[in-house]
């Protein structure tokens, strides 16, 4: 899982039948300092997600499993909104101490 922040959307009118009904938002991967990485996922959203908030995203299996539990095989995703965070608390202390290892 990641957390990421949801910078715009994908809107396609023509797609496979299994990914009919699913919206698609494009999420900027975000670091424990909050600082964007360098490349964007796009993932399904069934939470209702908008621009500006901060989501944690599910890779794989994982992902298709959030969406369509019943059977997660069935979808034609990688990556999917599984939380919108509401808050986020890092100890700063910690952090500075990983970084500079």
């Amino acid at each position: 899982m990641f957390l990421g922040k949801v910078v715009g959307s994908v809107w396609s009118t023509k797609k496979t039948d299994n990914l009919k009904n699913l919206r698609f938002l494009v999420i900027h991967p975000i670091n424990l300092k909050k600082a964007p990485l360098t490349d964007v996922v796009v993932a399904a959203d069934v939470l209702g997600a908008g621009v500006g908030e901060t989501v944690i995203c599910a890779y794989g299996h994982a992902a298709r499993q959030a969406i369509y539990p019943n059977n997660p095989n069935q979808l034609s995703i990688e990556a999917a909104v599984v939380g919108i965070v509401d808050r986020m608390d890092v100890n700063e202390d910690i952090l500075e101490n990983l970084i500079d290892e």
